[in-house]
C-alpha cells in the first residue's frame, strides 16, 4: 500500500507531531509511506526522522489554485493508493482529480470560537446538507480525534458512517524515562532546605485559539501571591510580539519565559512542575497527553476534546476558558499541594498509557485505510460489466 500525506503546516503543531508519531509506528512497516509538505521547522523534523518528504508550496495555506494542481501532478507521479490529509482542502481536490481515494483527519473543532472566545451557532439544515455533500465529494473517510470532534462533525452535516474516531496517540517510550528523571529531580529539591521555583508551562503555537494571553494573565494573578512561580510559554506563531508586549506591559519579565521554538518536547516537559493549556478550541489536546505522558498534573481548559483526556479532578483540573482568575486559582491549588499534584501526575501516566498509545492509533488508522480501499473495489465490480 502507498500512502500519500499532505500537509501544509510549516510549524510543528498538533498536526505535525500527529504525523511525526504516527508514521513510525510497527502497523505501517512494509507500506510506502510519503509527506507533501512545505519547507519549514515541521519538513525539517520529517526528514530528520527519516520520513520521506515532498517539497510543495502552500505554506500554511489550505486552499488555492495553484497548490491543487501542483498536488495534482505530485499525485499523477507518486501514484499513491490513499492520499491522506490533514487540513488540506486542496490536497483533497487533487485527489479527487486524480481518482485516489482519501482519508482526512480532523484535527481541531468544527465550530472555533471567535476572539472573545464565543462559539458560532451550530450549522442550519442547509448548512448541514451542504457539509455533508461537500464531504461525500471529497472524502472517502474521516478521522476524527476525538469524541467530541466526531460528535462536531455529525452535527455538522456529516454522514456519521464515513468517521471514525481515533484518539490522538504519542510514542510513549520517549517520554518514560524523562518521567522518572523529573519525579527524582522533584523529590530531591522537595527534600532540600531550599525549595526551587514552581515552573509552570505549556508548549503551543502562538496563534489566538491556544489563549496565551488568558495565561499571561493568570500569571500576574499568581505571582502577585506566589513569588515563587514561575512560567515558561514554548512555541513560535503570528501572535510572537503581541504576547512579548503582554509580558512587558503587566512587568512579568522576571516570571514569564518564551524560549521560541521547543526541539525537545520530551525535555522540556521533564523541567516542569505543572502543565497548562489554556486553549479556546482543541480537538483533544495532543500536548495535554504528552505532558500526562510525562507525568505531570494539568490545568486545562473545558473545550473540545479536552475531558476525553484530563479526567477533572484525577488527571488534573478542568476550568472554564477565557477566564484568568479561575486559570490562576487552579494553579494555585496545585502549587500549594504538592501531593495532590503527585497524584494528578501518576495518574495521568496511567491514563496516557492505556488510552493514548501511537501504537493502536496507527493499527486503527491503518483499518480505516484497508476499509476505504474494499470499499472502492467493492464500487469498481458493480460497475465493471460481468
Amino acid at each position: 500500500m502507498k500512502v500519500l500525506h499532505v500537509i501544509t503546516d510549516t510549524n510543528i503543531g498538533g498536526a505535525g507531531r500527529y504525523l511525526l508519531y504516527l508514521i513510525p509506528q510497527p502497523a505501517f512497516r512494509g507500506l510506502d509511506i510519503a509527506v507533501a509538505c512545505p519547507d519549514g521547522e515541521l519538513a525539517a523534523r520529517l526528514e530528520t526522522a527519516g520520513i520521506r518528504r515532498l517539497p510543495i508550496s502552500g505554506r500554511d495555506v489550505s486552499y488555492s489554485h495553484r497548490l491543487t494542481r501542483e498536488l495534482a501532478a505530485l499525485i499523477k507521479n507518486e501514484k499513491p493508493d490513499i492520499v491522506h490529509t490533514h487540513g488540506s482542502l486542496s490536497g483533497r481536490m487533487a485527489a479527487r482529480m486524480r481518482k485516489v481515494p482519501v482519508v482526512y483527519t480532523k484535527h481541531g473543532q468544527v465550530r472555533v470560537p471567535n476572539q472573545r472566545g464565543i462559539l458560532p451557532p451550530p450549522a442550519g439544515p442547509f448548512g448541514r446538507f451542504l457539509n455533508r455533500i461537500a464531504t461525500r465529494v471529497l472524502a472517502d473517510g474521516v478521522i476524527a480525534v476525538s469524541e467530541e470532534v466526531r460528535k462536531e462533525l455529525v452535527e455538522s452535516g456529516v454522514n456519521p458512517s464515513m468517521i471514525t474516531a481515533i484518539p490522538n496517540g504519542i510514542d510513549l517510550s520517549l517520554y518514560r524515562q524523562k518521567s522518572k528523571r523529573s519525579s527524582k529531580r522533584q523529590a530531591e529539591d522537595r527534600d532540600g532546605a531550599d525549595r526551587r521555583s514552581f515552573l509552570i508551562g505549556t508548549l503551543a503555537r502562538l496563534s489566538r485559539e491556544k489563549g496565551i494571553d488568558t495565561l499571561i494573565e493568570a500569571a500576574k494573578i499568581v505571582v502577585t501571591s506566589y513569588p515563587s512561580a514561575r512560567f515558561v510559554i514554548g512555541g513560535t506563531g503570528p501572535l510572537r510580539a503581541e504576547l512579548d508586549k503582554k509580558v512587558r506591559d503587566l512587568r512579568l519579565e522576571p516570571y514569564v519565559r518564551m524560549p521560541g521554538f521547543v526541539d525537545d518536547v520530551p525535555g522540556f516537559l521533564s523541567a516542569l512542575d505543572l502543565y497548562v493549556l489554556p486553549s479556546d478550541s482543541e480537538g483533544i489536546g495532543l500536548a495535554v497527553i504528552e505532558a500526562m505522558a510525562a507525568g505531570l498534573p494539568v490545568v486545562a481548559t473545558r473545550v473540545g476534546g479536552v475531558p476525553e483526556a484530563v479526567i477533572d479532578g484525577v488527571t488534573g483540573i478542568l476550568v472554564p476558558p477565557r477566564q484568568p482568575k479561575g486559570l490562576a486559582q487552579a494553579i494555585v491549588r496545585l502549587l500549594v499541594d504538592p501531593d495532590l499534584a503527585k497524584t494528578m501526575g501518576a495518574s495521568g501516566r496511567e491514563r496516557a498509557e492505556e488510552v493514548f498509545d501511537a501504537k493502536i492509533a496507527a493499527e486503527r488508522t491503518l483499518d480505516v485505510y484497508r476499509d476505504v480501499l474494499a470499499s472502492k473495489a467493492r464500487r469498481r465490480r458493480r460497475i465493471l460489466p460481468r
